[in-house]
């Protein structure tokens, strides 16, 4: 059951780039997103994606999968129009 909405969905050049190198499934990362599978957050982030569900929220969810040595991290806006894909030299 998904938790939220994912909106519109961006990827920066560099997601796009391991994405391809690693025939990684968009859509599976999407999935697990707006389903609570958080990934490799910490404990605080996890926290936080818990706090962001409530409707009177005004924060982002994180998502962080590792492929191979790379990350890809997944946020949301708080609004929920705008979800992207980007990896760490992106933020």
């Amino acid at each position: 059951m998904k938790l939220f909405e994912l909106g519109k969905i961006t990827m920066t050049p560099s997601a796009i780039s391991i994405i391809a190198s690693y025939k990684v499934a968009v859509g599976d990362l999407l999935d697990r997103h707006e389903k609570g599978d958080y990934g490799d957050v910490s404990e605080v982030d996890w926290r936080e994606n818990t706090f962001a569900l409530l409707p009177q929220s005004i924060e982002r969810i994180m998502s962080v999968y590792s492929i191979k040595n790379e990350k890809i991290w997944v946020i949301t806006d708080p609004d929920r129009k705008v979800t992207t894909l980007l990896t760490e030299e992106d933020f």
